[in-house]
């Protein structure tokens, strides 16, 4: 299971570096008119740590809670296309920062009996590393 903690440890060192040599114009650019941006896309990242935080905490003391977004609406309504890099960036760094804290204390939990949307904790936690990395991938690319 540490394995996705080592994962996520590395993204939190390397990512805000690869994500400030993005040229900004190629970093606010549109491939289309209804697809993010990169920018856009770290919006939905910082979304997800904001909604996965959430979903940690509260599956500790509630019984298997139903907690969703709509992505897009989201991304739309928080208004990232037009939001400071910078200011993005030390948001998505401090949130996952503060998710890695919570992974490590966690794991000392018993996770598989504890649920979010269905889902164990055990899995949320790996699969947000690789969501992570999966728009990670996206961005830089």
């Amino acid at each position: 299971m540490n394995d996705f903690i080592e994962d996520f440890e590395v993204l939190i060192a390397t990512f805000p570096t690869e994500l400030s040599a993005i040229d900004t114009i190629a970093f606010s650019a549109k491939p289309v008119p209804e697809k993010w941006s990169k920018k856009e896309i770290l919006g939905h990242l910082i979304d997800s740590a904001m909604t996965n935080y959430l979903r940690f905490i509260r599956a500790q003391s509630e019984e298997n809670p139903q907690i969703f977004y709509t992505q897009d609406d989201f991304c739309e309504n928080a208004n990232y296309q037009q939001s400071e890099t910078k200011q993005l960036l030390d948001l998505w760094l401090a949130l996952n920062k503060q998710l890695l804290f919570l992974f490590k204390t966690l794991i000392t939990k018993s996770l598989t009996m504890r649920k979010c949307n269905d889902l164990t904790l055990a899995f949320l936690m790996e699969d947000y590393v690789a969501h992570l990395n999966h728009h990670r991938q996206q961005i830089l690319s």
